[in-house]
C-alpha cells in the first residue's frame, strides 16, 4: 500500500467531523472567545477536517481584533492560527470554506487567499516538528493502532514516543498537542472516552501528569457531538498545566462519586486489599467450539467438562445449576493436557482440528487444542461472585456451580469475607460508587467495568471489623444491617446522593 492509499484508508475510518455547537464549546473552554484579547494568541487545530473548529475560531479572532478597535491586517492575522489536515479532499474543502468565510468577514480577496495558505497545512500533524500555540482545540481521530494502515503505523512508531503509540491514535494526537501548547497553553478535545479507562490510557495519563498537566473531563457524554450519528462514545476533556490559567468547572456526577470513593478507600481500603481475587472469564477462541449445548452427549472425560455461564444466566441472586457446559483442555490442576492421554477428548477435538489449526493465534504451533487463555486451577474452586463487564445496574451474583464464566464476566473470590455478606454489601452501593467514579458510561445508562475498577471498590478487611459490625452485616433484620452499613460507609444501602 502506498502513502496515498494509506491516507485514503485512514480518512475513511475516522472522518467523523465535529458539530458546530461542540466546536464552539471547545473554543469556549480554552478561552478563545470574541471578548478575549487574541492579538498575541495562537490557535492550533491539528486535525481540521472540513473546519467546524477552525472556521469558528477564525470568526472569533476577527471579532476579537475588531472589538479592540483594530482593523485586522495580514501582519495581525497570519501568526494567529495554524491548522493541519492530511487528506487532500478534506483540505481542499476546508480551504474553500475558510476563503468564503474570510470574504464574508470583509477581508479582501488577496488577504483571504494569503490567510488560507498560511492557516491550512496539508501535512501530517503527527510528523511535524512542534511549533508554539497558546490555545488548542481538536477532535482527534479515534482508530486503534492495529487498524492503522501499516505504512503509517510504522512511521508513527519510528517518530513518536512509545507512551503515545499504544491503544488508539487519539493518544498520539493528545501527546503532540501538549508539545505545541508548551508553558501555559490549554487544550480542549473531543475524544473517544475509551483511552481514559484502558491500561494504555492509564500509562499515558500518568506520564501526562508527571509533566505537569491536569486533565479534566468536562462532559463525559456530550449530546450530538458530531455532524452525523455514530456509534462511538465520546467525552470532552480539558488539559491545562499546573501553572496555567485556572478554570473552574461545575462538579460532575463522576467528580462527586470519585470524592466518595477516595474517602472510603482512605477509611477502609479496597476490595483487593481485603484479600478478594478478581479474574475475567478465560477467552476460549474459535467461537463456540469449546461450548457444549444442553443436548450434546459428548464422550469427553468428565474432568475436562465444566459448567459454563453466560451473561444471560446471571439472573437472581444465586446460580445453582448451569445451562451450558464447556470443554477445557486443562486438568483440575490447571495443566494443559496431552490428547493422547485422554482418548475421549482426543476423539472429540480431532474432529475440530482443521478449524482450530487455522486460528492465527496458533499458526505454526502444534498445540492446536489450546484455548486462547489458560484455565488455571482457581476456576475449579468456589463459590464465587460473578459480575457482567457490561451492565446498566452493577450487581454480583453468587455462583455455586464452580462454573467457567464467559470472557465478558468477572469473577470475585471472597477471601475471608462470607460470600453472602460480601454480595449484600457490594450490591448495596459500593459497586455503584465504583461505577459512577470510574467506569465508562455508555448509551442508555449502560456502563463498562474493568478488572482494575473492581479491585478499587471500597471494602474493609473482614477481620478488621468489630464483632458487632460483622454480626450487623450478617443480620437478617433489615434495620440492623442498614444501620451498620450506613455507619461504615456514610450512606444508606442503595441511597447515594450524587446530585
Amino acid at each position: 500500500m502506498d502513502m496515498h492509499a494509506a491516507i485514503e484508508q485512514l480518512h475513511d475510518r475516522c472522518a467523523i467531523y465535529t458539530s458546530s455547537p461542540t466546536a464552539a464549546r471547545l473554543l469556549d473552554l480554552i478561552g478563545w472567545t470574541a471578548s478575549a484579547d487574541l492579538s498575541k494568541a495562537v490557535l492550533l487545530e491539528p486535525c481540521a477536517g472540513e473546519g467546524s473548529i477552525l472556521l469558528e475560531g477564525a470568526r472569533r479572532l476577527l471579532q476579537s481584533l475588531r472589538g479592540k478597535g483594530r482593523i485586522p491586517t495580514l501582519v495581525d492575522l497570519e501568526p494567529r492560527i495554524k491548522s493541519f489536515e492530511l487528506h487532500p479532499g478534506a483540505a481542499a474543502t476546508l480551504r474553500r470554506l475558510l476563503r468564503e468565510l474570510l470574504i464574508e468577514e470583509r477581508l479582501s480577496l488577496k488577504q483571504a487567499d494569503q490567510l488560507v495558505l498560511q492557516w491550512v497545512s496539508e501535512r501530517d500533524f503527527l510528523l511535524e516538528n512542534p511549533g508554539r500555540a497558546t490555545h488548542v482545540a481538536a477532535n482527534p481521530p479515534y482508530v486503534r493502532w492495529k487498524n492503522l494502515p501499516p505504512i503509517l503505523a510504522r512511521l508513527y512508531r519510528e517518530n513518536l514516543p512509545t507512551v503515545s503509540t499504544r491503544g488508539d491514535l487519539s493518544v498520539a494526537f493528545l501527546n503532540k498537542m501538549q508539545q505545541w501548547a508548551g508553558d501555559g497553553g490549554s487544550i480542549a478535545a473531543l475524544t473517544s472516552d475509551r483511552w481514559m479507562f484502558a491500561q494504555y490510557g492509564e500509562a499515558f495519563l500518568k506520564d501526562t501528569k508527571s509533566r505537569g498537566w491536569n486533565i479534566t473531563v468536562v462532559d463525559e457524554r456530550p449530546s450530538d457531538p458530531f455532524m452525523k450519528t455514530v456509534g462511538a462514545y465520546s467525552a470532552i476533556v480539558l488539559l491545562t498545566q499546573e501553572n496555567g490559567p485556572v478554570r473552574y468547572l461545575p462538579s460532575t456526577t463522576r467528580d462527586k462519586a470519585l470524592r466518595i470513593q477516595l474517602k472510603l478507600l482512605e477509611r477502609h481500603g479496597s476490595l483487593h486489599e481485603a484479600g478478594c481475587i478478581v479474574r475475567v472469564g478465560p477467552a476460549l477462541g474459535a467461537g463456540r467450539t469449546f461450548i457444549l449445548e444442553p443436548d450434546d452427549n459428548t464422550e469427553v472425560e468428565a474432568d475436562l467438562v465444566r459448567p459454563f455461564l453466560e451473561r444471560k444466566d446471571l439472573v437472581g441472586s444465586t446460580v445453582d445449576t448451569a445451562r451450558l457446559r464447556v470443554v477445557v483442555p486443562y486438568d483440575l490442576n490447571g495443566v494443559l493436557i496431552d490428547p493422547s492421554d485422554w482418548p475421549g477428548f482426543g476423539k472429540w477435538i480431532g474432529g475440530k482440528r482443521d478449524a482450530l489449526s487455522k486460528r492465527s493465534h496458533f499458526r505454526e504451533k502444534d498445540q492446536y487444542w489450546r484455548t486462547i487463555d489458560a484455565v488455571p486451577d482457581l476456576w475449579s474452586t468456589g463459590p464465587k461472585l460473578l459480575m457482567p463487564e457490561l451492565c446498566n445496574r452493577p450487581f454480583v451474583t453468587i455462583d455455586r456451580t464452580i462454573a467457567i464464566p464467559a470472557h465478558s464476566i468477572y469473577a470475585v473470590w471472597p477471601g475471608e469475607w462470607p460470600i453472602e455478606i460480601l454480595q449484600r454489601v457490594l450490591n448495596s452501593g459500593l459497586l455503584e460508587i465504583t461505577a459512577k467514579a470510574e467506569a465508562p458510561a455508555l448509551k442508555q445508562g449502560w456502563m463498562r467495568f474493568y478488572k482494575r475498577f473492581l479491585l478499587r471498590t471500597p471494602l474493609p478487611q473482614w477481620g478488621q471489623l468489630s464483632r458487632g459490625e460483622r454480626e450487623g452485616l450478617a443480620s437478617e433484620a433489615t434495620g440492623q444491617f442498614e444501620q451498620i452499613f450506613e455507619d461504615l460507609f456514610g450512606f444508606a444501602p442503595g441511597v447515594i446522593s450524587l446530585e
